[in-house]
């Protein structure tokens, strides 16, 4: 959503003067970034759905194999 504000869009694209961008930074990724991770870390921990449950339960399970490798030793067949 940021780049689409920024001047790289508004005033390249269009033509539009130059301070008419809503976003006024040419590199909006350090912003929207950080609020894109911190919106899906809240969603995350607002779903309290049957399978967000699941999900939470399976967590601990999945957590040092995932960051290790260790239990990983097959491959899995899809």
């Amino acid at each position: 959503m940021g780049v689409v504000l920024s001047p790289g869009i508004w005033v390249d694209v269009p033509g539009y003067p130059k301070g008419w961008a809503p976003f006024p930074y040419s590199n909006p990724a350090l912003f929207s970034a950080p609020i894109a991770f911190l919106g899906i870390w809240l969603a995350s921990k607002l779903d309290w759905s049957r399978r967000g449950e699941i999900a939470r339960a399976g967590f601990g399970a999945q957590f040092a194999p995932a960051q290790t490798g260790v239990g990983a030793e097959g491959s899995s067949s899809h």
